[in-house]
């Protein structure tokens, strides 16, 4: 099983889980390995995106962004 730099974090982990593995080859379009994934990489990516998420969600509760004059 491998992951093309195309494939979304969320596609990376269903094939992880799907087949409980902890470690994904990242192959080229030749099918080169060009990196390996790891579980703690995706999680990593996952909480990233999530503080995002949660950031322009304050942000909007908070009234700030270009969206209404703030910051």
């Amino acid at each position: 099983m491998t992951s093309k730099p195309s494939d979304s974090i969320d596609q990376c982990m269903t094939k992880m889980l799907e087949k409980e593995i902890r470690h994904l080859p990242l192959v080229d379009e030749s099918g080169k390995v060009i990196g390996m994934l790891s579980i703690k990489d995706i999680v990593r990516a996952i909480v990233e995106e999530k503080e995002r998420q949660l950031k322009v969600l304050s942000d909007f509760a908070l009234g700030k962004g270009g969206h209404f004059g703030g910051e």
